[in-house]
This record gives C-alpha cells, structure tokens and sequence, in this order.
C-alpha cells in the first residue's frame, strides 16, 4: 500500500509541473477579472455556459453544458478553477485518445467500478490532465498564471482525490 501511495504521490507531483512558464508581472484583480472573461468566452464557443454562484461546487456538468463556480472565492481562484473545469472540457473534446492512454477508466452506475483502484488511479489521472490542460489553455492566451499559487491549487485539489483514493482503499 506505501508504495503504490508513494509512487501516485510522485506522479501527480510530477504531472502537475510539467509545462510550466515565468511568472513576474505584479497581477490585479482587474487582469484576473479580464483573463477570467477570456476564458468563459472560450468556454462559450463551444456551446458551454459558465454560472458563478455563491457557494457552489465547482464542477462542469456535460448535461447541461455548464461550468459552475463558486462565486465566495477571490478573483484569482475563481480564474484558476475556470481553468481546471475548462482543462476537463478539453479532456472530453479528445476523449478517444486519453481513454487510449488511461484504458482502465471505468465507470458504473452502481458503484462497483467506482470503487476499484483501477477507476481512482484514471479518475485522478484526468484530474491532473485536467489542471495541465487549463494551464496550457492559459498559455494560449498569454494569460498570467503565479505558477506557485497554481501549483499549490493543483496539489491541495488533488490531494482531496488522494485522500479520497485511500480512505477507499483502506476501507
């Protein structure tokens, strides 16, 4: 159990920090507000809505083509976690080949692939790819990114799956 811990800890380390540029420019809430702007006009050009709304999950729903954030978080949250659900968007634009990549993805109604390792590892796989994929996104745009603040939103983000991955585990 250790080391199959160890080495999920080491991957998502390192998944999280790959593509990473400078960051030196001093931000304000007015960039952040404009960068977020950029992003759900992106969003909307492929027929996904963005709600912000005061205590919501943050989470992309593909039923309903919306992108909710919780609207209590600071400026520079509320970009980065656009980011994340946008990074998930991308995922499933080219679902074919990261399901080719991860092939052990599973999913059930009835829980039972849920909660199998193979399902954790892949959902925590898309997870990272999801923050990277934002992260790229951000790039595109030439948008500002305080790389430790992100990085720091991607590990406390997808500790939670961990934590969530091992609590399974150990039953």
């Amino acid at each position: 159990m250790y080391n199959e811990f160890s080495l999920l800890i080491a991957y998502a380390y390192a998944m999280a920090h790959e593509g990473k540029d400078g960051d030196s420019m001093k931000p304000s809430k007015e960039m952040w507000v404009k960068q977020t702007k950029d992003i759900i006009d992106w969003v909307r050009s492929k027929k996904y809505d963005v709600v912000f709304e005061t205590g919501q999950e943050d989470r992309v729903c593909f039923e309903s083509k919306t992108i909710f954030i919780n609207s209590k978080n600071h400026p520079e949250t509320k970009y980065y976690t656009l980011l994340h659900e946008a990074g998930h968007l991308l995922v499933s634009q080219s679902w074919k080949t990261f399901d080719r990549d991860m092939p052990m993805y599973a999913t059930s109604a009835d829980g039972r692939h849920e909660r199998s390792k193979a399902y954790m590892v892949s959902l925590l796989a898309e997870e990272i790819e999801a923050w990277k994929r934002g992260r790229r996104l951000s790039q595109k745009f030439k948008h500002f990114v305080d790389n430790e603040k992100f990085d720091s939103h991607i590990t406390n983000n997808v500790m939670t799956y961990v934590v969530w991955a091992a609590d399974c585990v150990r039953g």
